[in-house]
């Protein structure tokens, strides 16, 4: 069994690993998406071409996101005709309780919904998680999280992009070449990022404080991973884990199942069922012995 290598993994794997080879680098194109707003419009980046544009990661569960949303909702409202368009893009929630936190807040810019696909492609592991895109749509500033130095800085940066013409921007930078580096080994640093954020949230528990956002960080990792190596035993486990946490017993069961199908004699997976009551897949119920006939 192989878990065991995996089990502790130290904060500074998770600082070191952050921002991997492949990820989104300043200077380089922007990703491409088209998302549909809590309102049903649909929004493409490439539609807003000449516009310097404020994309926020952000989640309700995130402790500073209403802290940054507010302000780029003044943002916008100051700038909004001189060319800055604010978007906030929220992974995988509900879209009813995505619409009610944003008018309980009063934002009015596009909340858009991401399946996770956006959020991977400019490598989002955190929320608040803010990218400044010029008028070339070009990646330009990024900035993690939020504090008290963080509002001016996002203000100083969008102002400094919507002063330039579209003909003044730079070129970007040929963006990072994936495709060298083997899918297993970026689906193993889904798999390191992932186990990192669970034991850091389950260490929070443990200390009795929320886990801090860190078992949806860990889901949204093992997720990538898997997409990328779907018979990879390790991230199902991973996964099962992290679902686990989020009291997803029924998802948990499904990839302990997946891993004990890719690998029959892994113990971890048994015992991980045998916990959560699920009879072995062999197992047949025993029909009761015939009474002899009196």
């Amino acid at each position: 069994m192989t878990m065991r290598r995996y089990a502790v993994i130290p904060l500074v794997c998770l600082l070191a690993m952050a921002a991997p080879a492949w990820a989104l680098q300043k200077g380089e194109v922007a990703p491409a998406f088209s998302l549909t707003s809590t309102d049903g419009q649909v929004i493409s980046l490439s539609s807003l071409s000449g516009k310097v544009v404020a994309i926020s990661f952000w989640a309700t569960w995130g402790k500073h996101c209403e802290e940054q949303m507010k302000q780029l909702q003044d943002l916008s409202k100051e700038f909004g005709e001189k060319g800055l368009v604010v978007l906030g893009v929220n992974e995988r929630e509900d879209r009813e309780k995505v619409a009610q936190f944003v008018e309980g807040i009063g934002a009015t810019y596009p909340i858009l919904l991401d399946e996770g696909k956006t959020a991977r492609a400019y490598s989002v592991n955190g929320v608040p998680d803010l990218w400044v895109i010029d008028r070339k749509g070009i990646a330009r500033d990024r900035f993690i999280g939020y504090g008290p130095t963080l509002p001016k800085m996002i203000r100083d940066s969008v102002t400094s992009y919507l002063s330039k013409s579209s003909t003044a921007v730079e070129s970007p930078q040929p963006a990072a070449e994936v495709s060298t580096i083997p899918v297993s080994l970026r689906a193993y640093a889904h798999l390191q990022l992932g186990a990192a954020h669970l034991n850091i949230g389950d260490t929070f528990v443990k200390a009795g404080y929320r886990d801090g956002g860190h078992f949806s960080e860990a889901l949204r990792e093992l997720r990538s991973g898997v997409a990328m190596d779907p018979k990879n035993v390790d991230l199902h486990i991973w996964l099962a884990l992290a679902l686990e946490r989020k009291n997803d017993s029924a998802g948990a069961v499904r990839e302990y199942e997946t891993a004990n199908a890719f690998d029959p004699a892994n113990v971890y997976a048994q015992d991980a069922l045998r916990r959560l009551a699920v009879p072995p897949p062999a197992a047949e119920e025993q029909l009761p012995e015939e009474q002899p006939a009196e």
